[in-house]
């Protein structure tokens, strides 16, 4: 009788994780809340269709590039010869289901898929689609988001369902785990120094860890909306000695000392610009604007290191510049050569932004930002 109660116990406890589970899983990849719809219309250039952002008679300051879905996307495309002599090709595409988060280093794109469980390598270079995460010690479940270690050539990946951050090599062998049972439930990592912060959605704060033995240091934030609290924190950076959270359910972001000191806040839900629905990714730029993308508006916002509001501009639709369900937001400096070919003569760009999509046929778009030449 008492190893039946046991059983009992243990089963209704499973419950219960796997539902909290389902619910944090849902604060990540669903919308809710804030049903106005901010839109703004793009430029569209005369010549090989260029999209520019903002809409004339203002001065662009983005243009959309490319987007990447499928391995259909980054193949490079054979001639109608090729096609006539050697028939069609057999080999379905493979496809990023429901994309995260993304980083780029060396011309290769790294996007969590959570939708298939695995983070998709696009490598620009090589032209090839492949995966990490698909078996063994560091096989993935539920990939959220992931940061490259350019200094150490290392991928640094949350899943939440494993509850860890999982390290691999940049070919995808699994070398680090952190996160002991249910130490935490990682959505975002960033590291700074020999420190490494890890965002939990389900505690509500951000987790200083040693990088080296993966033991705790100290918390940032705790549950609440007072000043110096979080609530439903999603997605985190790191960006001039400061740390960024996006409090996807406190709709705002907060901004800390990387010691925990709370320094501001910024955001209210509402519907109109400037305000949050269902905030997610956030990057910050070398000059300090900051980047929003905000799932329920279907928009990326764009502030001013102060959060005096820029801009505000793409929209949910299935055009290929359009994003469905925005999850993450990444700034690249160094890969501008790679999307050259896409970039009008006329734009002269400083650094690229990596927009991801949970849902749509738009996984993972490509912008510039830059200046417009007339």
């Amino acid at each position: 009788m008492l190893k039946n109660n046991k059983k009992e116990n243990y089963s209704f406890k499973r419950i219960i994780k796997n539902l909290l589970l389902f619910i944090l899983v849902s604060i990540l990849t669903f919308s809710c809340g804030g049903s106005g719809k901010i839109k703004t219309n793009p430029a569209q250039g005369k010549d090989k269709g260029y999209i520019f952002y903002p809409s004339l008679p203002n001065m662009p300051r983005y243009q959309y590039l490319k987007t990447f879905s499928t391995s259909d996307d980054i193949k490079k495309k054979k001639s109608k010869f090729f096609k006539f002599v050697a028939g069609a090709d057999q080999e379905k595409p493979k496809v990023i289901k429901k994309a995260y988060g993304v980083d780029i280093y060396d011309g290769v794109i790294y996007v969590c898929d959570f939708g298939s469980g695995v983070v998709s390598v696009l490598d620009l270079k090589d032209r090839s689609f492949g995966f990490i995460g698909l078996s063994g010690s560091g096989k993935l479940q539920r990939p959220i988001n992931l940061k490259v270690d350019k200094e150490n050539k290392l991928l640094y990946v949350t899943d939440m369902r494993r509850r860890q951050v999982i390290v691999y090599t940049l070919k995808g062998k699994p070398v680090k785990f952190y996160g002991k049972t249910d130490q935490f439930a990682p959505s975002d990592v960033d590291f700074h120094g020999n420190k490494l912060f890890v965002c939990d959605v389900k505690e509500h704060c951000v987790h200083v860890l040693d990088k080296e033995s993966g033991e705790t240091l100290y918390k940032i934030g705790k549950a609440g909306s007072s000043e110096g609290e979080l609530f439903h924190p999603t997605n985190i950076c790191i960006h001039n000695e400061r740390l960024y959270v996006s409090e996807t359910t406190n709709f705002r972001v907060s901004i800390f000392d990387l010691k925990g000191k709370f320094i501001t806040m910024y955001g209210e839900l509402g519907k109109r610009p400037g305000n949050f629905s269902r905030n997610k990714g956030i990057a910050v730029d070398k000059e300090g604007r900051i980047y929003v993308v905000d799932a329920a508006f279907q928009n990326l916002q764009v502030f001013s290191p102060e959060f005096e509001l820029l801009l505000f501009f793409l929209k949910g639709g299935m055009a290929r510049d359009n994003i469905y369900m925005p999850a993450a937001v990444t700034i690249d400096y160094d890969n501008i050569e790679y999307f050259k070919e896409y970039i009008s003569p006329k734009f002269k760009a400083e650094y690229l932004l990596f927009v991801t999509s949970h849902f749509g046929i738009n996984k993972v778009n490509v912008y510039a930002f830059g200046s417009f030449q007339k």
